[in-house]
């Protein structure tokens, strides 16, 4: 174990950093355009049982980021997931930590453009009177938001702190009316759990990644100069406040939609501009649906922006390119073309990508994090910190994630059963 360090039982005397900020960190990290497809994929299930399982996955990720900071506290600073992944699991686990991050990345691309490209066409239409194809919006919103990503972090920051305020004002405003006309007879119709329980499935890789914040978790430890405590409990304020947001977002919608309506959002795609709309045609509170369509195209760009940005660098560590201007040229083309092109070519695939990028972050999230644990735990390594709960805890985290991956396997053949 070259890599492991050992852990200074000094008291810290340096000043530690505030909680608040570890706490926006995981909670910024895990929220994004990726909550569109929240509803969509609870649609079946419906509101009350889409919280019990909520809080389920909520546990679990929050379970697997403590296995994370514990196997984290025994390496050198900077040391990454994927450099953790490997002394504890060996080439096979580098190859699952690495290959899911970018496989998650790309499919992400893939989802936001498609999801923006509806958005952007919506936005033409009702803003401007012009009439803009899918497929021509998804180029214009992948050419425009990768050139931004090519100019460099600095623009990006800029841009992401004016998108994030935009986005703050029009999400708090919109589901605050959203959720003020909610009808209690929406939210809990009468239904059988006969009615909901089968569509549960297909829902639980979607909601675990929801909170996938787990690649930052080793940065946190570093942060916090491996005081461990501090981290657990800036995920545990990032990861509730995720949740409450979560369950804020739900409200508004499934308040205001029927289920039933659900069938024709997700028989034309779930994307999200199909699901704006449905919320526009089913309520009659003013200005919430030109609110969410603002939300919306800041919300896929922010986060088209954040997963671009790490997927850039990650693709000129994988081909040895420097900086200049020529690499990062080709680093861009080989970053956004795939998903320029799938976006064109298939511009209704944002709930289907996002199926997919849970498969592989359910194993980023849920399954490799204990296993790392485990594996330094039966090595003898011990640290100041080690998660509650005994190995039994470790095995239900371990078997849920499990559970997320299998399920999404099968839903891939088809073989679950789907509302709508």
């Amino acid at each position: 174990m070259s890599d492991v360090a050992a852990v200074s039982a000094a008291p810290q005397t340096a000043r530690q950093p505030g909680i608040l900020g570890g706490a926006m960190i995981v909670a910024g990290t895990s929220i994004g355009a990726g909550m569109f497809a929240l509803p969509v994929y609870s649609a079946g299930m419906w509101f009350g049982l889409s919280m019990v399982l909520m809080v389920v996955s909520w546990f679990c990720a929050y379970s697997s980021s403590l296995y994370l900071a514990e196997a984290s506290q025994h390496y050198r600073d900077g040391a990454s997931y994927s450099t953790i992944a490997e002394d504890t699991l060996g080439k096979l686990g580098k190859l699952f930590a690495t290959g899911t991050v970018a496989f998650v990345c790309f499919i992400l691309l893939y989802a936001y453009i498609s999801g923006g490209s509806s958005v952007v066409s919506k936005t033409a239409a009702s803003a401007l009177g012009m009439e803009l194809g899918q497929s021509s919006s998804a180029i214009l919103f992948g050419v425009v938001f990768g050139a931004v990503v090519l100019m460099g972090s600095r623009a990006v920051d800029r841009i992401s702190i004016v998108m994030l305020g935009g986005m703050v004002l029009t999400f708090f405003g919109s589901t605050a009316m959203l959720a003020g006309n909610a009808e209690p007879a929406l939210l809990f119709p009468d239904l059988s759990l006969a009615d909901t329980t089968p569509y549960l499935w297909l829902a639980i890789p979607v909601m675990v990644t929801s909170f996938g914040f787990h690649g930052t978790v080793p940065s946190l430890v570093k942060h916090y100069r491996k005081d461990v405590g501090r981290v657990r409990t800036a995920i545990l304020a990032g990861t509730v406040l995720t949740m409450v947001v979560y369950l804020f977002w739900q409200l508004a919608i499934m308040g205001n939609v029927p289920r039933e309506q659900f069938g024709e959002v997700i028989a034309q795609g779930g994307n999200v501009a199909t699901l704006i709309a449905a919320v526009g045609q089913s309520t009659d509170v003013s200005g919430v649906e030109a609110a969410l369509i603002i939300f919306g195209n800041l919300a896929l760009a922010s986060s088209f922006l954040g997963v671009a940005l790490g997927l850039v660098d990650l693709v000129k560590d994988w081909f040895k390119l420097d900086d200049s201007l020529k690499s990062t040229l080709l680093a861009g083309l080989l970053t956004f073309l795939p998903p320029i092109v799938l976006g064109a070519m298939l511009p209704h695939g944002f709930i289907k990508a996002i199926g997919f990028a849970a498969l592989a972050a359910s194993i980023f999230v849920l399954v490799l994090p204990p296993l790392m644990a485990l594996v330094l735990r039966r090595r003898g390594v011990s640290g100041e910190f080690q998660t509650r709960g005994g190995n039994l805890r470790l095995k239900l985290v371990l078997g849920f994630g499990l559970l997320a991956v299998a399920v999404e396997v099968v839903n891939q053949f088809g073989a679950l059963p789907k509302f709508g």
